[in-house]
């Protein structure tokens, strides 16, 4: 067997302890709710992984891609809890693109093979220009939210929310620069994108833990 499975199981159960972690520490509050969420997506992304490489199923590979397709609509989301902004209706419109693309990853014309495990990470189909649109999609979703995260710092209430939301903006950059560093050097690993991404997530995941013992010590709630 490949070493991507126990990379993918270990880094699972690691997001998923941290979910509860997140969850468990102030469950009344919405920031801790939200965080723990992410995280679970990024295990459950992580479990996708682990279950294409043992079984080799198509099946999980939509599922990890459908998984990664919502990742970038909750990053914004995130920034809005971030802004207080009560959760209505247009709101919702931010995952649409996220929905089409899981529709578009669960027809069979789109994913014919299923992913492959490599040494460490997983390489999937070329599926041409709807992975173009994907990465697109990436770019303007996340650098979004980090506008929506510098737009919160400026208008927040007192410094240590100030600085809470500059922590918010700082996960995404953690989440995304090594990421698109590492495809550039490594540009044959583009293909890989999806696992490479996750696999810097952890980072992200550890990063929320700064996150919300920031916010517990300064007393701040949403």
């Amino acid at each position: 067997m490949c070493f991507a499975p126990w990379i993918s199981m270990s880094t699972f159960i690691i997001e998923f302890m941290l979910a509860l972690y997140f969850l468990l520490l102030n469950p009344k509050d919405r920031l801790n709710r939200f965080i723990a969420l992410m995280s679970f997506m990024l295990g459950f992304y992580q479990l996708s992984e682990f279950l294409i490489c043992v079984s080799g199923a198509n099946t999980f590979t939509r599922m990890a891609l459908s998984t990664t397709a919502i990742l970038p609509a909750l990053a914004c989301t995130y920034a809005l809890i971030m802004w207080r902004k009560p959760i209505k209706f247009w709101n919702f419109l931010l995952y649409a693109p996220a929905a089409a693309f899981m529709v578009l990853f669960s027809l069979p014309v789109n994913l014919r093979e299923s992913a492959t495990c490599s040494q460490v990470f997983i390489q999937y189909p070329d599926i041409g220009v709807l992975f173009k649109f994907f990465g697109l999609y990436y770019l303007v979703y996340l650098f979004g939210a980090v506008a929506l995260f510098y737009f919160t710092a400026s208008r927040a209430r007192s410094e240590p929310e100030r600085r809470l939301h500059y922590l918010g903006m700082l996960g995404m950059f953690i989440f995304t620069v090594p990421t698109f560093i590492f495809l550039n050097f490594l540009p044959a690993l583009r293909v890989q994108f999806p696992s490479v991404l996750c696999e810097f997530a952890l980072l992200l995941a550890i990063e929320f833990i700064f996150v919300l013992w920031y916010k517990e010590k300064h007393k701040i709630k949403f």
